[in-house]
C-alpha cells in the first residue's frame, strides 16, 4: 500500500490504479532459474533450515535494462535470494528488501540478520538484493569467484545503475511476472526496503532521487546511514524511519516532514555482536560447505549472538566483528514492525527522544560511562556493562561491570531482576520493545543469578505476555 499523507491509507481502488500506472514507468525485469554450479546453493542462502518455520528458500537471475539517473541505460543480470513462507496463511502480506550492504567487498544482509527472529515469526518474505557491483566480484567472497560455473551469467554494468535495478526488483516482487514469480502467487500487499550503513546511504538517494518517479516501495528502514542526512530535498511520498547508533549521533535537527520518523537507540554500535556472531558463526560453515544449522543449531547461535553483557564472554572484548553487545536487533525489528504498520494503516510511530549532546556537540555520557537520552532499551536503562559503542569506528566493544561493581548497583538478583522488569514493561509500552523480544530480554536476565552468592540468587521468573496487557503493540 503507498501510504501519500500520514493520515489515510490508500483504498483498494487506488492501489490498483497506482499499480496500472507502475506497470508503466517500471520495467519488469525477466527472471531466470541460475544452474547448480560447483556448490550446489546459493552464496549467502539461509545458515539455518527454514522447513520448520514454515519458510522456503529461492535464488533467481534478474535481468533487464537498467537506467541511470544521466539517462544512460545499459543490460544487467543480478541476483536475488528470496525467503518466503510456504503458504499464504502465514504470510503476512509484506516483502523486505535488504539492499545488502557490500563496505567489505563481500555481501552482508544485515538487517536480515538483525531482524531475522522478528521476520520469521511475523510471516514477512524477505530478499537478498544484489544490488552493487562490488558484492558480485571479484573477491574469494562474492558469487562470481565463489562460483563461476553457477554465476557466470552475471553482469552488473556500475553502481549509477543499481537504484533502477533495485527498483525492477521490487516490480517483480509487486507484479507476480509471467514465467517465474519470485512470490509464487503470495498476496504481496506492501513492500519495504531495508538498508544499513553504506547501503543506507543509498537508500537515501534513492528516496531523494528515484522513488518520485518509480513508486514501488512502500517504506524505507534507513539504518546507520555512515553521511548522516536527516533531511530530503523535496516532501516525502511514503514513509521513512530513520534508525541510528552513537556512531552517527549529530545534534542537527531532522527534517519536519510527517512522513519521516527518526529514531536514536543510545549505546548502540554501527555494527555489533549479533551481526558479527551469525555472520561468523552461522555464515562462515555455510559457506565452508557446511549444510544449514538445524532447529537446535539455530538456537545456539542466537543464544550467543544476543549476549547483552550479562554473560561474562571474551568476545565482548573483540572490536568489529563482536565486542558491541547492546541489543540493536530489538530495536531494528521494532522499526520494521513499526514501519509495517504504518504503511499498512496511515498511523505513525509516536516521537522518540534525540540523543542528549554536550555543549561542544559530543554525545553526553551518564554515570556508567553509557550514552544520555535516544531509545532506551532496558540493558541501558538497568545497566550490566558500559558500552564503549565507538571504540572501534565500525563497531564497539562491551565492558561487563565486575560482580562487586554489580552487587552494589543491584543488591540481590531479585533486585536486579524487578528493575529490568520495570525497565522493559516501560520499553514496550513506549512502542520501543515488541512482546516476544521483551519476553526474550527478560529470559535472558535469569544469566546473571549465578554472579551473586547463593544466598542472594533467589529465582529466575521469566517474563510471559500477559504481564504486558494491553501496553504492547
Amino acid at each position: 500500500m503507498l501510504a501519500v499523507v500520514p493520515s489515510l491509507a490508500a483504498t483498494a481502488s487506488d492501489r490498483e490504479s497506482t499499480q496500472t500506472a507502475l506497470a508503466d514507468t517500471v520495467p519488469t525485469p525477466q527472471l531466470s532459474k541460475p544452474p547448480a554450479g560447483i556448490h550446489g546453493h546459493a552464496l549467502w542462502d539461509s545458515w539455518h533450515e527454514l522447513e520448520s518455520f514454515g519458510y522456503e528458500q529461492r535464488e533467481y537471475f534478474v535481468s533487464g535494462t537498467a537506467r541511470a539517473l544521466d539517462g544512460s541505460t545499459a543490460p544487467y543480470t543480478t541476483r536475488i535470494v528470496v525467503f518466503r513462507p510456504t503458504s499464504d496463511e502465514r504470510f503476512n502480506g509484506t516483502v523486505m528488501l535488504d539492499w545488502v550492504n557490500v563496505t567489505a567487498q563481500f555481501e552482508n544482509a544485515v538487517d536480515i540478520l538483525e531482524a531475522r527472529e522478528m521476520l520469521l515469526r511475523e510471516g514477512w518474505a524477505f530478499v537478498h538484493v544484489s544490488a552493487q557491483q562490488a558484492g558480485l566480484c571479484c573477491t574469494p567472497l562474492t558469487p562470481k569467484v565463489y562460483d563461476p560455473v553457477r554465476y557466470g551469467a552475471i553482469a552488473h554494468p556500475g553502481d549509477q545503475y543499481a537504484a533502477d535495478m533495485f527498483s525492477q526488483v521490487a516490480q517483480a516482487i509487486r507484479s507476480h511476472p509471467r514465467g517465474l514469480d519470485p512470490m509464487r502467487g503470495l498476496d504481496v500487499r506492501q513492500v519495504i526496503a531495508a538498508g544499513q550503513s553504506q547501503s543506507a546511504d543509498k537508500l537515501y538517494d534513492y528516496v531523494a532521487n528515484n522513488q518520485d518517479g518509480a513508486q514501488v516501495v512502500d517504506g524505507f528502514l534507513i539504518h546507520g546511514n555512515g553521511t548522516v542526512k536527516k533531511t530530503f530535498p523535496q516532501p516525502l511520498t511514503v514513509p521513512v524511519l530513520n534508525l541510528l547508533s552513537d556512531r552517527e549521533a549529530e545534534p542537527d535537527p531532522p527534517t519536519k516532514d510527517p512522513l519521516y520518523r527518526l529514531w536514536e537507540v543510545a549505546a548502540t554500535a554501527h555494527s555489533d555482536l549479533f551481526i558479527g556472531y551469525q555472520s561468523v558463526h552461522g555464515n562462515g560453515p555455510r559457506v565452508a560447505g557446511q549444510p544449514p544449522a538445524d532447529r537446535a543449531g539455530y538456537r545456539s547461535i542466537m543464544e550467543a549472538a544476543g549476549n547483552y553483557g550479562q554473560v561474562l564472554d571474551p568476545l565482548l572484548g573483540t572490536c568489529t566483528v563482536a565486542g558491541a553487545a547492546m541489543p540493536m536487533h530489538y530495536a531494528t525489528s521494532t522499526a520494521l514492525h513499526e514501519l509495517n504498520r504504518w504503511v499498512r494503516t496511515g498511523s505513525p510511530p509516536a516521537a522518540t527522544p534525540r540523543y542528549q549532546f554536550t555543549p561542544t556537540g559530543e554525545l553526553a555520557k551518564d554515570e556508567y560511562g553509557n550514552t544520555k537520552g535516544g531509545i532506551r532499551l532496558p540493558p541501558v536503562a538497568v545497566p550490566v556493562a558500559r558500552y564503549e559503542s565507538t571504540a572501534c569506528n565500525l563497531g564497539g566493544i562491551t565492558i561487563p561491570f565486575s560482580d562487586v561493581q554489580l552487587q552494589q548497583l543491584y543488591p540481590t538478583f531479585a533486585d536486579y531482576d524487578a528493575k529490568m522488569r520495570r525497565a522493559t514493561d516501560r520499553a514496550v509500552r513506549q512502542g520501543w520493545l515488541l512482546r516476544p523480544d521483551a519476553v526474550d530480554q527478560m529470559r535472558r536476565v535469569c544469566a546473571v543469578r549465578p554472579r551473586y552468592p547463593a544466598a542472594d540468587r533467589g529465582t529466575c521468573r521469566g517474563y510471559g505476555p500477559p504481564a504486558f496487557g494491553s501496553a504492547s503493540r
